[in-house]
């Protein structure tokens, strides 16, 4: 379920080769993601202040049909740090969920039972706009989707096909270009930035092979 306005369907790089991820500071713990029942839960977050989620899901229906879910949600850490992410069933086995404290940065990547988070081959990268224009996104996987933090200002989400109406080129080709001042703002964050900010949050997925790689403020790692 997506809590933004759907669409059909970077850059410390933190790439994912295990089943959680999380980035704290010295001074402030890691944050962590758990799964209780039909709920995820995230704690070390900054009480009182937002909380931006995001998580892809496949699923097999009883028909043995394939299924691929994003959600974005938008909340606020309670007075211990947590925040409570209800759902309307339990997180599908193949799914992995991000959960990011605006305000500090700080962030958890995780899969449920052991599910292993995989990293792209080859990683989106960014390109700087001509003239003035948006920077952009730019990519060879035919789907893209994803959530992009700036710690203290606001979040956005994000989703675009090769050749759909969020592609620059527009064209059917193998390459993808989305312009950043296309990201759609969660609620309460401010229009969309056109140009990659130094402390930046990148979490950006290919759904269709389910690998997920996390870029931070234009140096990758």
């Amino acid at each position: 379920m997506r809590k933004l306005p759907s669409l059909s369907s970077l850059l410390l790089c933190l790439l994912l080769a295990g089943t959680a991820l999380a980035q704290g500071t010295p001074e402030k713990p890691d944050p962590r993601i758990a799964f209780e029942g039909s709920a995820v839960v995230a704690s070390g977050l900054t009480p009182g202040k937002p909380v931006a989620w995001f998580a892809v899901e496949h699923r097999i229906g009883a028909d043995f049909a394939g299924e691929i879910a994003e959600r974005y949600d938008a909340g606020t850490a309670a007075a211990d740090g947590t925040a409570r992410l209800d759902l309307e069933q339990p997180a599908a086995p193949s799914s992995f969920w991000v959960a990011v404290d605006v305000d500090s940065g700080t962030f958890a990547v995780a899969g449920p039972d052991g599910y292993r988070l995989r990293k792209p081959g080859r990683p989106a990268r960014l390109g700087p706009g001509a003239a003035g224009a948006s920077d952009e996104i730019l990519d060879d996987h035919p789907l893209l989707v994803g959530l992009v933090v700036r710690p203290a200002e606001g979040a956005w989400a994000f989703a675009v096909g090769d050749g759909g109406p969020s592609d620059g080129d527009g064209v059917n080709d193998g390459h993808l270009r989305f312009a950043l001042d296309r990201l759609r703002p969660f609620p309460g964050s401010p229009a969309a930035p056109s140009k990659l900010g130094g402390k930046d949050l990148w979490f950006i997925v290919d759904p269709l092979a389910m690998e997920i790689a996390v870029h931070k403020g234009g140096v990758a790692q």
